[in-house]
């Protein structure tokens, strides 16, 4: 696909889209419930969107900015592109420009993510290094991830 833009905005802007392709990857796709996938977190992330020549949202994301021993993290999740559109690039653009974008904001905070293990070799194409032991999250299996390097704390686990 060559035109399509990746754009951050709140989650005022986000919403409509994001939660339909939310809700078509992970929730229909996945058969992740609505509890697991709703966590309240949505309002305080910044959220990613890809966009076709159409004007049409054909993938989301999202990061939390967490504070980690007075020191700044992003965490970032709910990585979804459109069935139709996997297979092009996107993904790994849409990444690119969420890592740029926490590079930008503070360029030494540490950067994670909660991957699920079938899509590990992805995140590991793009830089980021598993670290510690795989866990289950809405009932598929994650192992969490880093961006380049090994940090000496524990990352945040989902709630069982």
């Amino acid at each position: 696909m060559k035109n399509y833009r990746v754009s951050a905005v709140d989650w005022r802007v986000a919403q409509t889209d994001s939660a339909r392709i939310r809700t078509a990857v992970f929730m229909e796709e996945q058969q992740v419930s609505a509890a697991d996938e709703w966590d309240g977190m949505d309002e305080q992330a910044t959220h990613f969107l890809v966009r076709n020549d159409r004007n049409e949202a054909i993938a989301t994301a999202r990061i939390l900015t967490e504070t980690y021993n007075h020191a700044i993290r992003y965490h970032i999740g709910r990585v979804a592109v459109l069935k139709a559109f996997r297979g092009r690039g996107l993904g790994h653009s849409l990444m690119r420009a969420m890592i740029t974008w926490c590079q930008t904001n503070n360029a030494g905070a540490d950067i994670y993510l909660h991957a699920q293990v079938n899509r590990q070799t992805f995140y590991q194409k793009l830089g980021f290094v598993a670290h510690g032991t795989e866990f289950m999250d809405a009932g598929i299996a994650h192992i969490s991830m880093c961006y380049r390097k090994e940090f000496d704390y524990e990352y945040p686990l989902p709630a069982q």
